[in-house]
């Protein structure tokens, strides 16, 4: 029992019974107010599909979001986005953006798990 269960317990047997009842009635009121906790759920676990032959970055994005289907699109929408843009506009390979956008995936599947960040 800690202090504060034992102070309680000392102001109660002070009390008359009806005030004891009070408390009691107070006590199940603010109970009932609670809201019920959450169970956490479990992080779920990528279904990690393969990349086809000859993929496009289009092609991988969509397998990297059915892959990480948990993940919110929207969340890395930037990311994916500024990737996209290097191939199309800054004329990285396709090769080089599908492996950054495997890493970025995977970054994001990280945060999701709540791992700390690399520093």
């Amino acid at each position: 029992m800690n202090s504060r269960e034992r102070h309680f317990l000392r102001v109660l047997r002070k009390l008359g019974s009806a005030e004891q009842e009070q408390v009691l009635a107070f006590a199940d009121f603010l109970k009932s107010r609670q809201q019920p906790e959450r169970a956490v759920a479990a992080p779920q676990e990528p279904k990690l599909l393969p990349a086809k032959d000859g993929e496009t970055v289009v092609g991988a994005i969509k397998r990297l979001r059915e892959s990480y289907a948990m993940l919110d699109a929207k969340v890395m929408l930037n990311d994916t986005s500024n990737l996209m843009s290097r191939h199309v506009m800054g004329g990285d390979t396709v090769e080089t953006v599908i492996v950054e956008l495997e890493k970025m995936f995977e970054r994001h599947y990280q945060r999701y798990r709540g791992a700390p960040e690399d520093a």
